[in-house]
């Protein structure tokens, strides 16, 4: 398992015409093909900030961690998340008063950003599953020591899940075993503890495919955990890495009116 905290991100800032972003890279890279996993957290503060429907080759999760606004046809806030099939259609994506800060979750990059309706010629299969849910972080944590799960998200003819984890102080729990695809944990409140060091708000933590699940403790405070785990590769298209490992990397499409910086 891959440990990083936000103090550990990159920094790279992004704008076109209709917004500004502030995006810290976890694992991966943005607006680049590349080997290898991707998540990054992007925040858009303006209010109206707009991101237009459109879809990715990549199965991918988004996860709202602040702010909010609306994401597809409905609102969103702290802490929403969406998972998309690859090829699939999703958005718009709209900041509200305070902006928004999402997470952007793949296990392989995407090759770029593809605006709808004008880039449908290059989907290459049917749009899937385009599915959200909310992970209610204001309720109580479970008295010191103990913790509770909840599945919000489960699908299993290919093992997309996704389940809330409450903990008490000092709690400890074993994570989600690796039914699926890669694990990602997001730690939304608290802290975690381990290897003597805190995990604070906005860690993510990344578990491969067959790797074994891990034991989390939570900090003095207690912790919620977000655990999203993507689907286990089959044929489908855009749910295989190693078949996405073989795309030609040489160029990304960018999103329109992107200003470089």
């Amino acid at each position: 398992m891959r440990v990083v905290t936000y103090d550990e991100t990159k920094r790279r800032d992004v704008q076109t015409k209709e917004y500004l972003s502030v995006v810290r890279c976890y694992y991966g890279s943005i607006l680049e093909a590349h080997e290898g996993p991707q998540a990054f957290l992007v925040d858009m503060p303006d209010e109206g900030s707009t991101i237009h429907p459109h879809f990715h080759d990549i199965d991918q999760f988004q996860v709202i961690v602040r702010g909010g606004g609306r994401l597809g046809p409905g609102p969103a806030s702290p802490v929403a998340f969406h998972y998309a099939d690859a090829y699939t259609p999703y958005g718009p994506i709209i900041g509200g008063k305070e902006g928004v800060s999402f997470y952007t979750i793949r296990a392989a990059c995407s090759t770029g950003y593809f605006p709808m309706p004008e880039a449908r010629a290059k989907m290459k299969t049917r749009p899937g599953r385009n599915v959200a849910g909310n992970f209610n972080i204001n309720q109580p944590l479970p008295a010191a020591g103990q913790h509770a799960r909840e599945v919000l998200l489960e699908d299993k003819t290919d093992n997309v899940l996704v389940v809330g984890l409450r903990m008490g102080a000092g709690a400890k729990a074993q994570g989600q075993p690796t039914t699926g695809g890669d694990q990602y944990y997001l730690v939304c409140t608290g802290s975690l503890a381990r290897d003597g060091k805190d995990l604070p708000p906005l860690t993510l933590m990344r578990v491969e495919r067959g790797e074994s699940t891990p034991e989390l403790a939570a900090g003095p405070q207690g912790a919620e955990v977000l655990i999203l785990q993507l689907p286990k590769p089959t044929n489908r298209i855009g749910s295989d890495p190693a078949e996405l490992a073989k795309r030609d990397f040489g160029a990304y499409d960018a999103p329109p009116g992107m200003i470089k910086n």
